[in-house]
């Protein structure tokens, strides 16, 4: 039985240990806090999983919230000027590739007890240096799944594949509960559950999505990214989540002020339900070496960290994690070494990762013509909207036609047609 260590108590981290738990491999995984801590701190993060990621959790029986979590059954875009006028607006369903949004507190202190009585050894500590060392000299593999944490400084940032030099955006997350914005149909305009997306040219984006979390029971999650020194870049001098709230509202006051009624008589889920900070989005080299000679690999936000702004953060992590598995299988008792790491990661960027980047990357900036041509046929054709709203799920879908302006007409006429048919 080959040993497999794993650092990073998060989507990638535990996943893959319980992936691995299931094909037989003795998992150490090791979290610098405990399932009440987790249960009991701020909100990491407001993950949305489409279908595809949803399914990979199905399989290895960790769907513990599947009735009770909201479904996101589409998308609902406006694309705003400065002063909040509405100059584009898609709206799309997912239908059979919907998704939900489980309040990763609850989540991951209930998947770390699992781990445990499936088998896994759960430790919980802080890895310094000396302890990687340690773990990587008694381990068949150890990979890192550390997030956005200070052992990622033995991974090298990947210059070419990495796009920023600076933080894109200043961001600001809340779980928030209210009249206006519980139901199956919480915007009359939206004939369903929606994924409620605003993109205000020059200034930012904020998001409203369905929400889960143990502390108020269904929820939407709002996330706000905010272009840096411009007029959304308020939330950053917050003290505390109502703060926040307030400045929430004023930013939907100013930049989308037919959504505000959805914010009458809103309020925190509990105390712990907000965020706010920034960071550089940032691809790694994969194969890490320890100053002793040891070797570490990268995975999940650890090698590949997208802004938000696309949603594909776990999304990414899980498709990473299905195939790492697979790879990790297939290895069998051949040595897993800088080759093998170096060669795994390469084959999923290039099947998948980049894709992700590239999708993330040109949300981050104002559309492009192939962009703009099946923008302007999704505000009319709904085959169209559905189309492109569904390439959430797997953002290869968005490739080459998102780069090619003949290559997004055809897109746009294949569904044009069976629109009119």
């Amino acid at each position: 039985m080959r040993k497999i260590s794993l650092i990073g108590g998060g989507q990638a981290g535990l996943l893959l240990g319980f992936a691995l738990l299931d094909k037989g491999y003795a998992v150490t995984l090791y979290t610098d806090r405990s399932p009440e801590q987790v249960l009991n701190s701020r909100i990491p993060s407001t993950a949305f999983l489409f279908n595809s990621s949803l399914q990979f959790e199905r399989e290895l029986g960790l769907n513990f919230w599947e009735d009770v979590v909201p479904y996101g059954e589409g998308m609902h875009v406006d694309f705003r000027g400065p002063d909040g006028r509405i100059g584009l607006t898609v709206q799309g369903r997912l239908g059979e590739l919907k998704g939900q949004a489980l309040d990763q507190r609850t989540k991951f202190s209930r998947w770390m007890r699992e781990f445990s009585q499936r088998g896994g050894k759960l430790v919980i500590q802080s890895v310094s240096v000396t302890d990687l060392e340690r773990i990587a000299a008694e381990s068949d593999l150890t990979m890192v799944a550390a997030g956005k944490g200070p052992i990622n400084a033995f991974f090298e940032r990947d210059e070419v594949r990495s796009a920023h030099s600076t933080p894109p955006r200043h961001l600001a997350a809340l779980l928030l509960t209210g009249p206006q914005l519980m139901g199956d149909r919480p915007w009359a305009r939206v004939p369903f559950r929606p994924l409620r997306f605003n993109f205000v040219a020059g200034v930012g984006e904020f998001f409203s999505l369905p929400f889960y979390t143990h502390t108020r029971g269904e929820c939407r999650s709002f996330l706000f990214e905010a272009i840096p020194g411009g007029p959304m870049d308020r939330f950053q001098a917050a003290r505390d989540g109502h703060e926040l709230l307030e400045i929430a509202r004023s930013v939907v006051a100013d930049f989308a002020p037919d959504d505000l009624h959805h914010l009458e008589g809103a309020e925190l889920t509990d105390e712990d339900a907000w965020l706010k900070g920034s960071f550089l989005p940032t691809v790694r080299k994969p194969v890490g070496r320890l100053p002793g000679g040891g070797l570490v690999m990268a995975i999940g936000d650890t090698a590949v960290l997208n802004d938000p702004i696309a949603g594909q953060g776990a999304n990414n992590a899980v498709r990473m994690v299905r195939y790492l598995a697979e790879r990790i299988q297939a290895q069998g008792q051949q040595p897993f070494d800088a080759d093998w790491m170096q060669d795994v990661f390469e084959t999923f960027w290039n099947a998948s990762a980049v894709f992700t980047t590239g999708f993330t990357n040109a949300l981050l900036l104002p559309p492009g013509e192939p962009v703009m041509e099946v923008l302007g046929a999704a505000s009319v054709h709904p085959p169209v909207a559905d189309a492109f709203m569904r390439g959430f799920d797997n953002p290869a879908n968005y490739f080459p036609w998102i780069t090619d302006v003949a290559l997004a007409r055809a897109f746009v006429a294949e569904r044009t047609v069976r629109d009119a048919a």
